[in-house]
């Protein structure tokens, strides 16, 4: 399981698309997350934020399967720019520092 928030910037035209259109463009990043494996979690628009125009929030088991729907918005042309942070969980911290401690480690000098 990888939780990411997706963070997306529309092109200009697409913001027109939108709003001349009346479009909710929820229903297509569902189907494509969907489409490539992941678990569609979550859509919202933004204002206000400088991370961009809205985030979508989705699960996928491989990073792979996530990276083909990034690269198949920004082949939109409707998409000028994505930001992505992956989430973790209190689960996910324990075992990184229970591994954390188990290995050896000692910095370069110099």
């Amino acid at each position: 399981m990888a939780i990411r928030m997706t963070y997306i910037t529309y092109t200009a035209e697409a913001h027109r698309a939108i709003i001349e259109g009346r479009q909710n463009r929820e229903p297509v990043m569902r189907a494509l997350i969907e489409d490539a494996g992941g678990k569609f979690l979550g859509f919202y628009g933004l204002i206000g934020r400088p991370e961009g125009d809205g985030v979508v929030i989705s699960d996928f088991d491989e990073l792979s399967d996530y990276m083909s729907v990034v690269a198949k918005t920004m082949m939109s042309g409707a998409i000028s720019d994505i930001t992505t942070a992956h989430c973790y969980t209190g689960e996910d911290v324990v075992a990184a520092t229970s591994k954390a401690a188990g290995m050896q480690y000692t910095p370069p000098t110099g």
